[in-house]
């Protein structure tokens, strides 16, 4: 795992105990709760109707709070099934790299 994977899971670990990285359904509901909270602060709308549980009422945080938020969840969940999440980020950039070569040489 990456050097920001491990620090995102000991993190957690110390703000939730060790099931905070262990109970996929926790997890699954704070990935949730930081992508809708990134979405509703890139709509700029109060009157998006999405689920107050999950986001709460207020004030929309700074987008770079948001996402790094959104980058920690993501990384408790690489964890969960043992996944790099920077290496599988990194693979997808030089797969799509290599498509968009391979269709502009053929045209």
């Amino acid at each position: 795992m990456s050097e920001f994977q491990n620090k995102a899971v000991r993190l957690t670990v110390a703000c939730g105990g060790a099931a905070s990285v262990t109970n996929i359904a926790e997890c699954q509901k704070r990935f949730l709760a930081a992508a809708l909270e990134l979405n509703r602060a890139l709509e700029h709308r109060t009157d998006h109707p999405v689920d107050r549980s999950l986001v709460g009422a207020g004030a929309t945080r700074r987008i770079d709070l948001i996402i790094g938020d959104l980058m920690k969840e993501l990384a408790v969940v690489g964890h969960l099934f043992d996944i790099d999440i920077m290496q599988a980020g990194h693979n997808t950039l030089d797969r799509r790299m290599e498509e968009i070569k391979g269709a502009l040489n053929r045209s």
